[in-house]
C-alpha cells in the first residue's frame, strides 16, 4: 500500500469517528403506528468471552477447502468491536502448489493482519502462533474440521483434546465445540473456543456501514465521487478503481459485495 497522505489520514479520521458514532446510534422504529427509537444492539464477541486480548481466525487449505467470506465476516467481527485478529490458514501439507498458500497469506498480510501458513503436521508456523498467544487470552474462531483442537494440542499437547475427521463425502468436520470452553496453555495463556462460527450470521450492522469495516478500504474511499459510496454500482468509486489497478485485492471487494448483499 502506497504512503498515505495528510489529507488522507484526515479522511480515515473522520471515518472512525463516524463508525464509533454509529455504534451508540439509536434506530428509529415503526411500531403499533408511531415512531419509536429503540437502541441498536451489537451481538459481541466480548459478551460471550469478556476481557479478550485478540482473536485467532482458523481456516483451512483443504477439507474443508477454504473460505475466504467467512474469514472476512469474522475480520469484520474483529474490526466491529476493536478486537485484534490473528489469521491461521491450515493444513499446508495437504496442498499440491504450495505457492498457493503464499498467494492467499500475502492477500491479508498485505493489509497489515498478522497471518500464518500453518501445518500441525510438519510443524510449521506452530510456534510463531504460540508466541503470539502467550501471556493473552484468545478468543479461537472457524469452521470445524480446520484443525482448530489440532493446532491447540500441538501448542499444549497436555490438553488431549478430541480430533475429529473430516468427512469425505461432505468435505465438512464434525463439531467438536458446541458451547463455549476455556483452555488453559499455560498459567498466563488462556484460548476461548467459540462454538462453531454461527456468530457471523448475526452481524448486527447497516448496510452502509460495512465499509468502514474493509480496512484497505479507507485510504481511497476519500477519492469517490459521492461521501455516501457504498463501493457497489456507483460511478467514479475510487475503490472500484483500486481494485481495477490491483491496489485492493478482487477477492477482499468480492467478499465486501457479497457481504453488503447479505445485509440486506
Amino acid at each position: 500500500m502506497g504512503k498515505i497522505t495528510k489529507r488522507q489520514q484526515q479522511r480515515i479520521k473522520y471515518f472512525l469517528k463516524e463508525k464509533a458514532e454509529r455504534k451508540n446510534k439509536q434506530e428509529l422504529i415503526h411500531q403499533d403506528g408511531q415512531n419509536k427509537f429503540i437502541e441498536k444492539h451489537l451481538p459481541y464477541i466480548r459478551k460471550l468471552a469478556p476481557n479478550l486480548d485478540q482473536i485467532l481466525i482458523v481456516s483451512s487449505f483443504v477439507t474443508p477447502p477454504v473460505k475466504p467470506g467467512l474469514v472476512d465476516r469474522l475480520l469484520v467481527l474483529a474490526e466491529v468491536e476493536s478486537i485484534k485478529p490473528i489469521i491461521c490458514f491450515n493444513k499446508t501439507d495437504l496442498l499440491e502448489d504450495p505457492e498457493e498458500a503464499k498467494e492467499i497469506v500475502s492477500v491479508y498480510r498485505n493489509i497489515g493482519y498478522a497471518t500464518f501458513a500453518s501445518s500441525v503436521k510438519n510443524n510449521e508456523s506452530i510456534e510463531e502462533i504460540h508466541e503470539l498467544l502467550k501471556g493473552k487470552r484468545t478468543a479461537l474462531a472457524g469452521h470445524s474440521g480446520v484443525g482448530k483442537s489440532s493446532l491447540l494440542n500441538a501448542m499444549a499437547p497436555q490438553l488431549k483434546l478430541r480430533v475429529n475427521e473430516v468427512s469425505r463425502s461432505t468435505n465438512k468436520g464434525q463439531h467438536t465445540t458446541t458451547k463455549i470452553k476455556i483452555f488453559t496453555l499455560d498459567k498466563k495463556t488462556q484460548v476461548i473456543d467459540l462454538p462453531g462460527v454461527k456468530l457471523v450470521d448475526f452481524v448486527d450492522i447497516h448496510r452502509d456501514e460495512a465499509r468502514f469495516y474493509f480496512r484497505e478500504f479507507l485510504q481511497y474511499a476519500d477519492q469517490c465521487k459521492f461521501r455516501d459510496c457504498l463501493h457497489l454500482s456507483e460511478i467514479d468509486c475510487a475503490i472500484k478503481n483500486a481494485v481495477n489497478e490491483k491496489l485492493i485485492h478482487p477477492r477482499r471487494y468480492n467478499s465486501y459485495c457479497q457481504f453488503v448483499e447479505s445485509l440486506g
